[in-house]
């Protein structure tokens, strides 16, 4: 799963970072970019236990950079409302649009907004697709570092069924 890149958009709370990148080392996946996070803090994650090798290697950047090179950009959400055309995934079919996108050496960058406010228009109108990951209607919003390990998780699952 390196063609897998998660990104992090304006997240704030470093342990939400540390946390993701917890979940990413224990799905296999290793690619974090952040976006614009709470400068004075960022690093501070001491919820990466186990995910420190993961942290080692985030780098720090603009949203352009996160996703130049990108052959499929898909942006996580789980109570937006359609705001711009695009096809919406149930979090299930993300492994075979990956791969329909992907081919055998394509990256894909995954986006997560922050925990206020989610993704920001600008950023859901560079995605492909959006990921609906499946909540209940009466608390759709997940935490930001749970949705990277839901997704980690299915990624990862979907993988080991493939080999």
């Amino acid at each position: 799963m390196r063609s897998i890149r998660i990104v992090l958009v304006r997240p704030r709370n470093p342990n939400n970072i540390g946390a993701a990148a917890r979940a990413m080392a224990n799905f296999g996946l290793d690619d974090l970019v952040v976006v614009d996070p709470y400068e004075p803090v960022w690093r501070e994650t001491v919820a990466a236990v186990g995910g420190e090798r993961v942290m080692s290697g985030a780098r720090k950047m603009p949203l352009e950079e996160a996703v130049a090179g990108c052959a499929a950009i898909v942006g996580a959400t789980t109570a937006r409302r359609r705001r711009v055309d695009r096809p919406l995934l149930i979090l299930p079919r993300l492994p075979g649009f990956l791969r329909k996108r992907l081919g055998d050496s394509g990256r894909a960058a995954i986006l997560f907004g922050s925990e206020k406010t989610g993704l920001s228009r600008a950023a859901l109108e560079r995605c492909a697709a959006w990921l609906k990951i499946p909540t209940t209607p009466e608390f759709p919003s997940l935490n930001l570092s749970q949705a990277v390990a839901v997704v980690a998780y299915e990624l990862a699952r979907k993988a080991a069924a493939a080999s």
